[in-house]
Order: structure tokens, then C-alpha cells, then sequence
């Protein structure tokens, strides 16, 4: 079985592998469709180690194999990749903190004992059976394949405190900065201010409910916010392109008093004014992934239509065209959302 890696800088190679077969506490699912996640395009990018069980974490399929203790599922299941349930006895959960079960984060990051030894670009996987959650009906295959990321936009938006009619700025039109824009739309947002110099990545912000668009290679970023939202700053910032000097930015935009979520992943160290942030009170709360009952909530959003998926997708490859299509996503170009069809 061919399966496609990050092995180093601007280097993928598809590496045959055995066939998964099902043990103890996993399944074997044959993989439909896996999105390319950003995390994905930064470990090629950079050629910094890559854990080969989370090269291709965004993904859905059918159950074809179950090994012993997999619970209540069933061959023939269309499930998706999670996070499993707090486990109940790491230092975390006997301290009563099971949101922050170590157990649960080690096998999203691919270093439990049950970790697969490769990610979602392949044609099947054996997974801890513990990690898959049924797919809702009424989602498309593309759709499922989606809910990874929009299960963290999910998570984002409930470790951030927002009430109903606050501003809300986005710094970046990536998938999550999308995703984000729409879940704070759900959550109650007024103001809902975008952040993005691809033209074609604030068109579909727009399309998605930003009520303003700021383009910030031609733009003063500061008094744009300060003429959607008001002249004090914006309730809430989410900060989702992950790049160090957005995040100190992120505090120059938000209100005194105001909340800055960071969203966004950053693997370099950012420089921040702590006299800044101090100065005007902000509340800063970051959120990780995300927790096992909230992909139930990120089904719901998509089924009843609250939370469009569609409009990200920018076009499905082949395994022989992995490569090119990271290169295309890097580019900065139109792509938004390319998934991955590993049986083309």
C-alpha cells in the first residue's frame, strides 16, 4: 500500500507500506478523503521532524476491519478522525481537569502506544478505535473530511469568552480563520472583521459572513478596526494565520479590556510589548485541537447548515499529486481547502 510523507524540506515521498490489519483497541478504516493541514505545509515547508501518524490528520472513511475492545462500532461505519475521551486516570483527569487529559492530547500527536505508524494519505489505516466518531448522514464524504479543522474552529470559540453583539476581528483567511469567522457568526458576533491580504481568501470570507474586510498590504490595519468596531477596538481578536507578528498585533486591535484568542499555530518564538498588554488589561486565552464531544458539535453545525464547508473546498488530488498540490497551497494563490482522495 502506497503512502504518502513528509520526509524533509519540500520532500514527499510515497513509501509502499503493509496492508493495516485490525489488533486490539483499533480499526482498520479505508480512508475517502484527507484534508492538508497546515501543519502539514509547515513540516514540509520547514523540514523540521515530522511524526510520519499525524502526516495527514484531517480525515474520514468506512470501517472495513475491527480487532477486539473497539466498543460499539461496526464494519461499514463512515467515521472520522478525533480525539479520544479522557481517559480518567492521568494527572490531568485524578485532578479532575479531564479537558486537559494527557493521554487524549499524546494520541492526537501521534506519540501514544496505539499511534499508526503513518497518517491519512494512504488508502487505509489501522487507528485506536477510540479516536473514530460516526459520521452524521446527512454529510457529504467531502464534508467529513473537514470536520477535524472544523471541530477546532468549534473548540476555539468555546475557550473563548464572547457575548452576544461583540465585535469580532479574524486575523486570517486561512481554512480555520474561516471556520473561526463562521462559528463566531453562530456564537453571536456583531462586528465581524477579516484580516487578509489574498484577494480571493477575503472574497469568500465575505461570502461567509464578514461584515468587513481589511487588506493589510495596503491598509491601516489599526484604524480600520477602530472604524467598524468602534472607536475603542474590537471586543474579541482571534488570531488564526499564526505568525508571530500577528499576535502581538492582535492586542493593539482588541479593546482595554478586551479578549484575544490565539487560534493559529506559531513554531518560531514571537516578540511581544508585555507593557502593552498589560496597559490595557487584555484576556488572553489559547486553544489546542479540541475535546471528543465537541465533534458531535461540529456535526450538528454542518448538517443544519449553520456551518459551510463546502465553500472551502478548492479541488480534490490523487497521491501522485500530492507534492504539487503542497506547492500549490503554499503558493498563495487561490487554493483554499485541497482534499486528498487516496484511492485516485
Amino acid at each position: 500500500m502506497r503512502v504518502g510523507l513528509v520526509t524533509g524540506r519540500e520532500r514527499i515521498e510515497l513509501r509502499e507500506m503493509p496492508e493495516p490489519e485490525p489488533s486490539a483497541g483499533k480499526a482498520v478504516v479505508e480512508i475517502s478523503h484527507c484534508g492538508i493541514c497546515g501543519t502539514d505545509l509547515h513540516a514540509f515547508h520547514s523540514g523540521e521532524p515530522y511524526h510520519p501518524a499525524i502526516c495527514g490528520h484531517e480525515w474520514a472513511g468506512t470501517i472495513s476491519a475491527l480487532g477486539p475492545d473497539t466498543g460499539k462500532l461496526r464494519e461499514g461505519d463512515r467515521v472520522g478522525i478525533g480525539i479520544s475521551p479522557a481517559c480518567g486516570g492521568c494527572p490531568e483527569c485524578l485532578a479532575g481537569d479531564a479537558a486537559h487529559c494527557s493521554r487524549a492530547l499524546l494520541g492526537v500527536l501521534g506519540l501514544n502506544p496505539l499511534a499508526a505508524p503513518h497518517g491519512g494519505f494512504a488508502r487505509a489505516i489501522a487507528i485506536e478505535a477510540a479516536r473514530l466518531y460516526p459520521v452524521h448522514a446527512a454529510l457529504s464524504d467531502h464534508d467529513a473530511s473537514m470536520l477535524e479543522p472544523a471541530t477546532v474552529a468549534v473548540h476555539a470559540l468555546r475557550r473563548t469568552p464572547m457575548r452576544l453583539g461583540d465585535s469580532a476581528v479574524v486575523l486570517g483567511a486561512g481554512p480555520i480563520g474561516l471556520l473561526v469567522l463562521q462559528c463566531a457568526r453562530i456564537a453571536g458576533a456583531g462586528c465581524s472583521v477579516v484580516v487578509e491580504p489574498n484577494a480571493e481568501r477575503a472574497k469568500l470570507a465575505r461570502e461567509l459572513g464578514a461584515t468587513a474586510l481589511i487588506d493589510p498590504a495596503s491598509e491601516d490595519v489599526l484604524e480600520r478596526v477602530k472604524q467598524e468596531c468602534g472607536p475603542l477596538g474590537a471586543d474579541v481578536v482571534f488570531e488564526c494565520a499564526g505568525i508571530p507578528s500577528t499576535i502581538d498585533q492582535s492586542v493593539a486591535l482588541a479593546r482595554r479590556g478586551g479578549v484575544v484568542s490565539l487560534v493559529g499555530l506559531s513554531t518560531v518564538p514571537a516578540q511581544i510589548a508585555p507593557g502593552s498588554w498589560l496597559a490595557r488589561e487584555v484576556r488572553l486565552v489559547a486553544s489546542l485541537a479540541y475535546l471528543h464531544e465537541e465533534f458531535d458539535m461540529a456535526m450538528s453545525l454542518v448538517a443544519d447548515g449553520r456551518l459551510r464547508l463546502a465553500p472551502l473546498h478548492t479541488g480534490t488530488v490523487g497521491l501522485d499529486e500530492l507534492e504539487s498540490a503542497f506547492r500549490r497551497l503554499l503558493s498563495g494563490g487561490e487554493a483554499v481547502k485541497l482534499l486528498v482522495d487516496p484511492r485516485s
